[in-house]
């Protein structure tokens, strides 16, 4: 039983640290609420907090006088070595988060899912396959964490016969003490090594304290919980030793125990379990709506997460067949004479375009560029030059640096693709991809960096994509 404290901070008024500030208000605790912006600037989140007699410490020096509480909930984008946070854990104030907490206090089966990439779609994957099957036995099934559902918001709601699933990120796993009861890794690769984003400036100091925090959604469970890890990625492979509980895998080939997908004679792919110790066929390529392999190793491992879950075959195949993807995941947008447009906007870092590229075989116009997050951007260029990438759209700060080096690349291999700057505004960035699309074209944004420079973020990047190219459409309409 977790004994909640009297004198609680919470740093930073986000999505979660709100639902869990309304949360700690209703259990009588004596809540101030820490955060950079100004009243004006939190809106109807001050108004609504302070009429609740919540006190405030706003603007750049929110962060002093920390040692004044017995506890602090700390927001994810808050680095753990922020000074003010390590002086005050240097006389004896507890620092955690609404994620450790919410673990504490969840009264049913949590699975967690982290990640490089693939988190997002593996999660509401799970979560899709679990509601139906839920709902059958009169119980419920929830999504919260990264997705931007914060787990507080439903912690009243639940019951012993749920289920939650929480898709989180390194920030909320890096100081973790406790584990979910079923642990999904979709892949481990390099992110959020450098400060880029100003609204959120944590990073991780090393590769290292990166994987640390990945490994610590399993490293405390007990021998009756179950790890799932993608037996395709390097870093997955390296970790399984240290899963304490039961260990089920996904990938490529065939596994020793859990999902596998495989190509057929005519080119379509198939999906396999043995989780049950027979192997046998769960889905085909001709039901599944998303494109790409990387999102066969996604649904493989949201199988094994949901049937481990308690979600029946039957859920799991119509939630796989029913499932078209997350927004600014290589999301469709629109044909215009002929050319697809896709948004990738969420491939902030080169793996995640890598994975894109290889979902096209058709001739491919590339928007990538933005600010780099501290990513070896040479793999990106050897896929480049080994896909149909017939033209890069350059855009943001990057755009000088992964023109160097797919140039240099290409003229040892050869074989270099047109290269043309995109500009700096979304209008102009679309009128270029038209002056260069031809019918059977597919134009993709999958920048490979950060936004900042340009775009508030990469939801902003992708809404502006959309719906500049939603214009383009009906002007070509009219």
């Amino acid at each position: 039983m977790v004994k909640l404290k009297k004198k609680v901070a919470v740093l930073g008024l986000g999505i979660e640290n709100l639902a869990l500030a309304h949360y700690l208000i209703r259990k009588g605790e004596n809540v101030t609420v820490c955060d950079r912006r100004s009243a004006t600037q939190l809106g109807e989140r001050f108004d609504t907090l302070a009429a609740a007699g919540v006190d405030f410490r706003l603007g750049p020096a929110y962060l002093d006088g920390l040692e004044d509480f017995t506890v602090l909930y700390r927001s994810p984008g808050l680095p753990l070595f922020q000074p003010e946070l390590v002086k005050a854990k240097q006389q004896g104030v507890e620092i955690t988060s609404a994620i450790r907490l919410f673990i504490a206090l969840c009264p049913c089966p949590i699975i967690g899912v982290t990640g490089t990439k693939g988190k997002g779609t593996t999660s509401t994957l799970i979560y899709q396959m679990l509601a139906h099957s839920q709902w059958r036995k009169s119980a419920h099934a929830y999504l919260g964490g990264n997705i931007g559902v914060a787990p507080f918001s439903f912690l009243p709601l639940l019951f012993p016969a749920d289920v939650v699933v929480l898709e989180l990120s390194s920030f909320q796993l890096e100081d973790l003490d406790q584990s979910v009861e079923i642990a999904v890794v979709t892949n481990i690769t390099e992110d959020h090594l450098t400060p880029v984003d100003p609204n959120n400036p944590n990073y991780h100091q090393s590769r290292t304290d990166y994987v640390q925090a990945k490994t610590n959604l399993f490293r405390h469970q007990d021998g009756s919980e179950v790890t799932i890890l993608n037996n395709d990625d390097e870093t997955c492979g390296s970790i399984a030793g240290l899963v304490p509980g039961e260990l089920l895998s996904y990938g490529s080939s065939l596994q020793s125990r859990g999902a596998w997908y495989e190509q057929t004679a005519t080119g379509d792919y198939k999906i396999f379990w043995n989780v049950d110790g027979v192997t046998e066929e769960l889905i085909g390529s001709a039901q599944i709506k998303l494109r790409g392999e990387h999102n066969l190793l996604n649904i493989a491992a949201a199988a094994l997460a949901a049937h481990t879950g308690g979600a029946d075959r039957e859920s799991i195949t119509k939630a796989i067949s029913e499932y078209n993807g997350l927004e600014h995941r290589l999301e469709y947008v629109a044909t215009i004479d002929g050319v697809q447009y896709f948004d990738d906007s969420f491939a902030t870092a080169p793996e995640p375009t890598i994975v894109a590229l290889r979902a096209f075989q058709e001739p491919l116009i590339l928007i990538a560029g933005g600010v780099d997050k501290g990513a070896n951007y040479l793999p990106l260029a050897q896929e480049i030059l080994a896909s149909s990438v017939k033209a890069v759209v350059l855009i943001g700060k990057m755009a000088p640096v992964l023109r160097e080096i797919i140039t240099k690349l290409g003229l040892e291999q050869g074989k270099t693709p047109l290269m043309v700057e995109g500009g700096t505004e979304m209008s102009s960035i679309i009128k270029t991809t038209k002056k260069l699309a031809k019918p059977g074209d597919v134009v993709l944004l999958s920048p490979a960096c950060a936004s900042f420079d340009l775009f508030a973020n990469y939801k902003e990047r992708g809404v502006l994509f959309k719906k500049q190219v939603l214009a383009a459409k009906e002007e070509d309409v009219i």
